[in-house]
């Protein structure tokens, strides 16, 4: 019988195989240009649904202070483990990314690869940008991005992506509802231990905002939107995005 657990937890341990592709060194970059671009340049950054630290990492080495949050432990020993492997001095800290209290103030916060869709109604994003304006200094920056509708239906629904590797195997299978805007994904994992493979399952949902509602509740939290862009660029987001990337200012 296979034991149900924690997003990411089990996870962890194909993820960075997994995201091969993702080019990190691409987004870090794009992260640097909209900060200049908002003349905002910053000493302290945190990093929210840092996962396994491939992005902080990259902006710690670029010589940011760098703090990250996850909230599943599995992906946190991974980042740990990045962290000193290249002798660099990042924080990492388990919490929610709805309700996190670090007793920091930072000069921008970054929470990438659609983590914001994890939160999965009006109120969850809210409590989301809420606690980030808590967490930032006056007039920082808050840079986040989101799938699309389109970017779903596209490429993930009713599609099942399957992999098998040494030491783990997966099956991935995604359905998504027009009705309520929700993609829910099924991932089985088949992990080896010694001689043999355990099975683990991880249930995610994530809920796809519209570019209104997300404008709406940063004004209701204290942000103006300074743009809503096409993924690595500063044009403007379309009905053909994949990936939409918001960056907003915590009002003085």
């Amino acid at each position: 019988m296979a034991e149900i657990i924690t997003p990411y937890e089990k996870f962890a341990c194909a993820y960075d195989q997994m995201m091969a592709n993702v080019d990190y060194v691409r987004w870090a970059n794009y992260i640097e240009s909209l900060l200049r671009n908002y003349k905002c340049y910053p000493r302290k950054i945190l990093d929210v649904a840092c996962g396994t630290a491939a992005l902080t990492v990259l902006l710690a080495e670029r010589g940011y202070e760098m703090w990250g949050l996850d909230r599943a432990e599995g992906m946190l020993a991974i980042a740990r483990q990045k962290a000193t492997t290249r002798d660099l001095d990042v924080q990492f800290v388990q919490g929610e990314m709805q309700s996190f209290d670090l007793n920091q103030r930072f000069d921008a916060v970054i929470c990438t690869y659609d983590s914001i869709n994890y939160a999965l109604s009006e109120e969850d994003l809210a409590s989301v940008f809420q606690t980030v304006s808590t967490h930032l200094e006056p007039s920082g920056l808050f840079i986040f991005d989101v799938t699309t509708e389109k970017n779903i239906a596209q490429h993930f629904h009713a599609q099942t992506f399957a992999e098998n590797r040494e030491n783990y195997s997966y099956i991935w299978k995604n359905v998504y509802s027009y009705h309520n805007k929700i993609c829910h994904t099924d991932l089985t994992f088949f992990i080896r231990e010694d001689e043999l493979f355990r099975r683990f399952e991880e249930v995610h949902v994530q809920k796809i905002f519209e570019v209104r509602t997300i404008k709406k509740l940063l004004n209701q939290t204290g942000y103006k939107m300074l743009g809503a862009h096409d993924m690595y660029t500063f044009n403007r987001s379309n009905r053909h995005s994949d990936r939409i990337n918001f960056t907003a200012q915590k009002e003085a």
